[in-house]
């Protein structure tokens, strides 16, 4: 059974979106649940969200942290911080084995994503 909400006209985007396989942390309360700290990729990341692949069924509406690691702030003498962000689900889809994931930040932007071109 698949389960999906979008936010908006179907078909419309209110950003621009980059498929990139970006390093993800997500933590949160799965269906049954359980709470989790699961390791992944992004498979589409945008200044205000991001999609991922997640064998956890995780509820619409759900609240999540995101980290990205290495794609915050620059800070002096440091390199780039991790980019943390509190966020919602916004989309669950079943694909096969694994739930695609719609993920909007709470709060938050991602202003120093940018896709490698190469």
């Amino acid at each position: 059974m698949s389960e999906s909400i979008t936010e908006g006209h179907a078909g419309q985007r209110s950003q621009r979106r980059t498929t990139s396989a970006v390093p993800v942390q997500i933590r949160g309360i799965s269906a049954e649940g359980e709470e989790f700290e699961d390791l992944t990729e992004a498979i589409e990341v945008s200044r205000r969200g991001l999609s991922l692949l997640s064998k956890r069924n995780l509820p619409l509406f759900t609240a999540v942290t995101i980290v990205l690691p290495g794609r915050g702030p620059k800070r002096p003498g440091e390199g780039p911080s991790d980019f943390f962000a509190h966020a919602s689900v916004v989309r669950v889809v079943k694909e096969g084995e694994n739930y695609r994931v719609g993920i909007r930040f709470i709060g938050a932007t991602l202003t120093t994503y940018s896709a490698e071109s190469g």
